[in-house]
C-alpha cells in the first residue's frame, strides 16, 4: 500500500467511510415511512418550508439531489441523507483523532456509532437528524486543541457551522459549551477583536438558508411563507411550539426517570453496553485529571466541557419529554438521543485507544494477526446484526397504506382529519409523484388560520370558522354542500353531529342530515371490495414497530367496529367472519 493510501484510507478513516456511503445508499428507503420523512420526502422534491423551525438547510440539500433517478422521490431524499450520514462518518473520525486517539482506535469507534441501529435508521431516511449529527461532528472536530485550524479561521468555521446548524436543526445548540470553547481558543490564538468578529460573521452566513423561505415553493404541504423577517424568526424560534426547546407539553404524563432511562437503555443498544462502559469511564478519567499527558491530545477543559454538552443533550433533553414511552412516544423520544450516542464516540475511542495502550506489550506477541481486518470484520457483522432492526422501520407499511386510502377514495373526495400519516402521506403521494390531484385533505383543527385556508380557497371551497360555534361541522356542512364527496378520520367523528356515519377502509364516510346509512350487511360487503383492492404485500409488523403498527392497528379497528355492528344486527356468522379478518390485520402478536 502506498503511503497516501494508508494515510488517507486507513489513518484518516477513508476506508470506513467508503464502507459506510455504499452501505448507506444500499439501505437507503424508497418509501416514506413516518410523518417529518414523508414531508421532508415531498419538500425535497418540490420545495417548500418545513414545519417550525423549517429546516432550510436540510431542505436545499434535498433539493439538490432531487434530480437521482431512484426508485422514488423518498429514495432520492433518502441517499441524500445517506450521504450526510457517511460525511460525518468521515468529520467524526478525524475528530476523534484531533482529541488524541489513534487511528485504529478511532475507527473501531466510530464504526460502532455508524452501525448503531438509530445511527444507521435515521442515515438512510430523509430525517434531519444526519445533518445535525454532521454539524455536531464538525464542532467536536472544529474546536479540539488539535484541530484542523486555528485562530481566526478557527473561530469563523465555527460560527459558519453553529449558523448552518441552526438552520437545520436546533438540538445543535446543545453543544455550545464545546463550541465556545473552540472559539475561545481561537481568540487565544488570533486575538480576541479578529476572532470573535470573524465567528460573529460565520454565525450570520451560517443562517442564511433561512433566506430560501421568501423564495420557496408554496404548496398545502408547505408552512406559512413569511412576508416580514419577523414571519422568520417566529419560524426560527418554533414560536407556535414553545419555543427553542419546547419540547414538553405533548400532553402526556411521562415522568423524567422514565425519558432518562429509555434514553440509557438507547445508549446501551447503540454502544453494546462495554464499549458504553469504556466511554464513560474514560470521560470521567479525562475529567479529574489534572494534567494533559502527550496521547491525550485534549486538555483537561475540552473533556469537561464535553461532559457539560453530553449531560444538556442527553439527561437534560430527555427529561424535558413528558409522553408516555407508548410506540408513538418512544419514537417521538428516541430521535433525540442521536446526540448523546454521537458524542461519546469521543470518549470510547480515547478508552479503546488506552486499552489497546495497555495490551500493546501482550499483543506484539501476536504481530501476524491482522488487528485491523478482525475490526473490519467485526463491524460489518454488527451491521448485519441491525438490519432485521432497521427493515421493522422501513417497512412500506405506510405509504401503503396511504396508497390504499387515497386509491379508494371517489373523485374530488375531501377528507377532514388531523396532522397524521394520511395528512403528510397523502401530500407526498400528490405532490411528489402526482397521483390523485383531486382529492382534498383537510386539517380541521388548522382550519383557523388564514394562511392555511387559502390553500383551499384556491380550490373553491370558501369558510370562515366563527367564533364559539362547532368548527368541525360547520366545515363538514360546508363540503357537503359544495356537492364533494365527504370522509373524516376516525378520531374526528366527534361533533358531528345529526350527519351519517359509516366505515369506508380506515376513514368514515359522511352522509348529509337526513340521509339514511347503508345497511350494515351492504358497509360489510363495501369494505370487503375495498379492503380487496388494498396492497399488503410485506411481513406483517410487530406491536412495536412504530408507523407500521399504528397502520394495521387501523386496519384492524375496522373489522372490529364492522363485526360489532354485525353482532348487534344478529349477524352471527358475517361478524365472526370480520371479527377473523381484524385477527389477521392485526400486528403480529398483539
Amino acid at each position: 500500500m502506498t503511503a497516501w493510501a494508508k494515510r488517507n484510507l486507513l489513518e484518516r478513516g477513508g476506508l470506513l467511510v467508503l464502507a459506510t456511503l455504499v452501505f448507506y445508499v444500499w439501505f437507503a428507503c424508497p418509501y416514506i415511512v413516518e410523518n417529518d420523512n414523508a414531508e421532508f420526502s415531498t419538500l425535497g422534491t418540490i420545495g417548500g418550508i418545513a414545519h417550525p423551525s423549517g429546516y432550510p438547510l436540510y431542505i436545499l440539500w434535498l433539493r439538490a439531489w432531487s434530480w437521482l433517478p431512484v426508485a422514488s422521490p423518498a429514495h432520492a431524499a433518502a441517499i441524500a441523507t445517506a450521504i450526510l450520514g457517511a460525511l460525518g462518518v468521515g468529520v467524526l473520525h478525524a475528530a476523534c483523532r484531533a482529541w488524541g486517539a489513534r487511528a485504529l482506535a478511532a475507527t473501531l469507534a466510530v464504526g460502532l456509532y455508524a452501525t448503531a441501529p438509530l445511527i444507521l435508521r435515521y442515515s438512510t431516511e430523509a430525517e434531519a437528524f444526519a445533518l445535525n449529527n454532521l454539524v455536531v461532528a464538525s464542532v467536536l472536530w472544529l474546536a479540539a486543541a488539535r484541530g484542523p485550524v486555528r485562530g481566526t479561521t478557527r473561530a469563523f468555521l465555527l460560527g459558519l457551522v453553529a449558523g448552518l446548524g441552526l438552520s437545520n436543526h436546533m438540538t445543535c445548540a446543545l453543544i455550545a459549551p464545546i463550541g465556545i470553547l473552540g472559539v475561545v481558543r481561537g481568540a487565544r490564538e488570533g486575538g480576541p477583536g479578529r476572532a470573535l468578529g470573524a465567528a460573529a460573521l460565520g454565525l450570520v452566513l451560517g443562517l442564511t438558508p433561512y433566506l430560501y423561505m421568501f423564495l420557496a415553493h408554496d404548496s398545502l404541504i408547505s408552512w406559512r411563507h413569511p412576508s416580514t423577517f419577523g414571519d422568520v424568526a417566529d419560524i426560527f424560534l418554533r414560536t407556535q411550539f414553545g419555543g427553542p426547546f419546547g419540547f414538553a407539553g405533548l400532553g402526556g404524563e411521562g415522568s423524567a426517570t422514565a425519558q432518562v432511562t429509555a434514553m440509557v437503555l438507547t445508549l446501551g443498544r447503540s454502544w453494546l453496553w462495554i464499549p458504553l462502559a469504556v466511554g464513560l469511564g474514560a470521560l470521567g478519567a479525562r475529567c479529574v485529571r489534572t494534567a494533559p499527558t502527550s496521547a491525550s491530545g485534549e486538555p483537561r477543559s475540552g473533556w469537561v466541557l464535553l461532559a457539560v454538552s453530553f449531560v444538556l443533550a442527553g439527561p437534560v433533553l430527555a427529561s424535558r419529554f413528558d409522553t408516555p414511552l407508548n410506540a408513538y412516544g418512544t419514537y417521538v423520544a428516541q430521535r433525540f438521543h442521536l446526540i448523546p450516542v454521537l458524542l461519546l464516540v469521543i470518549p470510547v475511542a480515547a478508552g479503546a485507544d488506552w486499552i489497546g495502550q495497555q495490551l500493546a506489550d501482550f499483543l506484539r506477541g501476536f504481530a501476524r494477526i491482522p488487528v485491523g481486518a478482525l475490526i473490519a470484520v467485526g463491524l460489518l457483522v454488527n451491521a448485519i446484526r441491525v438490519l432485521p432492526y432497521l427493515q421493522r422501520f422501513q417497512s412500506p407499511a405506510m405509504e401503503l397504506e396511504v396508497r390504499n386510502t387515497l386509491g379508494t377514495l371517489p373523485p374530488s373526495a375531501v377528507v377532514l382529519g388531523k396532522d397524521d400519516e394520511l395528512d403528510v402521506g397523502f401530500r407526498y403521494l400528490q405532490l411528489a409523484c402526482g397521483l390523485r390531484p383531486d382529492v382534498m385533505y383537510i386539517r380541521w383543527g388548522t382550519i383557523h388560520l388564514p394562511w392555511y385556508r387559502e390553500h383551499f380557497t384556491r380550490d373553491g371551497l370558501v369558510f370562515v370558522p366563527r367564533a364559539g360555534s362547532n368548527v368541525k361541522l360547520e366545515l363538514a356542512q360546508a363540503i357537503l354542500a359544495s356537492g364533494r364527496p365527504l370522509f373524516v378520520a376516525p378520531s374526528e367523528v366527534a361533533g358531528l353531529t345529526g350527519l351519517g356515519l359509516y366505515p369506508h377502509g380506515i376513514l368514515f364516510r359522511v352522509l348529509p342530515a337526513g340521509i339514511a346509512i347503508p345497511p350494515v350487511a351492504d358497509v360489510a360487503a363495501h369494505n370487503h371490495a375495498l379492503f380487496a383492492l388494498f396492497s399488503f404485500d410485506y411481513p406483517r409488523p410487530g406491536p412495536d414497530d412504530q408507523y407500521a403498527t399504528f397502520a394495521h392497528r387501523a386496519y384492524a379497528m375496522v373489522w372490529r367496529r364492522i363485526g360489532d355492528e354485525l353482532a348487534r344486527a344478529r349477524r352471527t356468522e358475517d361478524a365472526a367472519a370480520a371479527y377473523q379478518l381484524a385477527l389477521q390485520l392485526q400486528p403480529a402478536g398483539s
